[in-house]
């Protein structure tokens, strides 16, 4: 009788392993728990998550859990499981769902832990600046992010990185991870390495208001605020009590002497704009005003004249 295996997800970036198990012979890919239908996009309409779609698709039986409550830990539990991944799932699991699968319960966390344990992984590593990232496939435990880990896998970063591009290198890579390391998660063979207390470092989850830029800030943290909070929270500023929002700029230094923090400058033929910084100046490429639409900044400074 073959493995049987289960997956708790509710994120786009969990499709690639969800393809994996799906393909790989030697398990049972049983079902998926994922997060309830929400209202989204323009419309609010209700639909399910990538996940659920994924699942329906494909014809894996899956429970939208609201909570990991009762109801969600019978369905589970039904369904015998041997050994269950998770990842963006957003779910707290309390001790009956961590020791249910006798193979265990392993996480893919997008860091090289112990850095970077919490909610925002990815966006933080492109808002420090880090030249690398990775994923961690670690065992789980009640702690946030705190087991010992099985297998890494490093990722380099490149200068224009964003959330959404880091994202779909963590995808490939979590897939690639499990491919290597089902066969020794399978025979119980495998070592694990326990975190370093000393190295552990957190992230927190962002809100709307961190998307707000501060030009006392230096550009180029600027820039890279820009890149690593795409799709969200996103990043905007206000002038003349006009909010916009900025898609896309990039940093380029100057001493800014002569000029305060926070100028706007347009060149004379209309077709660039920068706003000086603590250190260079954040030129714009892409800015959308509250209410239309992104512009090239060419376009966009031909419909606007607030700056």
């Amino acid at each position: 009788m073959k493995p049987r295996v289960l997956f708790f997800s509710a994120a786009e970036i969990s499709i690639p392993c969800l393809e994996v198990l799906k393909r790989r012979d030697e398990v049972d890919f049983v079902g998926i728990i994922t997060q309830p239908e929400r209202a989204r996009g323009r419309g609010q309409q209700i639909r399910l998550n990538p996940i659920g779609l994924w699942a329906e698709q494909q014809g894996i039986p899956f429970f939208q859990a609201e909570k990991m409550d009762n109801s969600a830990y019978e369905w589970l539990s039904a369904k015998q499981p041997d050994l269950i991944f998770v990842m963006a799932f957003g779910h707290i699991l309390s001790e009956r769902f961590l020791t249910l699968p006798p193979l265990g319960m392993w996480n893919f966390h997008t860091s090289l832990l112990p850095k970077y344990r919490g909610a925002s992984p990815i966006q933080t590593a492109i808002l420090n600046g880090e030249a690398f990232s990775g994923v961690t496939l670690m065992s789980v435990v009640k702690k946030m992010d705190a087991g010992a880990w099985l297998a890494q896998k490093k990722i380099a970063l490149d200068a224009s990185e964003t959330t959404p591009s880091l994202t779909e290198k963590m995808a490939k890579a979590s897939a690639e991870l499990l491919e290597e390391n089902l066969p020794a998660l399978l025979a119980r063979n495998y070592t694990l390495t326990e975190q370093n207390p000393i190295e552990v470092t957190f992230c927190s989850k962002y809100t709307k208001a961190d998307g707000e830029l501060d030009f006392s800030k230096p550009a180029e943290v600027l820039e890279r605020q820009i890149r690593a909070f795409q799709p969200w929270p996103g990043s905007y500023f206000f002038k003349n009590n006009e909010r916009y929002i900025v898609h896309r700029a990039h940093a380029i230094a100057a001493k800014n002497a002569s000029q305060n923090i926070g100028h706007f400058c347009v060149d004379s033929e209309r077709k660039s704009l920068y706003v000086t910084t603590s250190s260079g100046n954040l030129h714009f490429e892409i800015l959308q005003k509250s209410g239309g639409k992104p512009l090239s900044i060419a376009d966009f400074l031909r419909g606007d004249r607030n700056f």
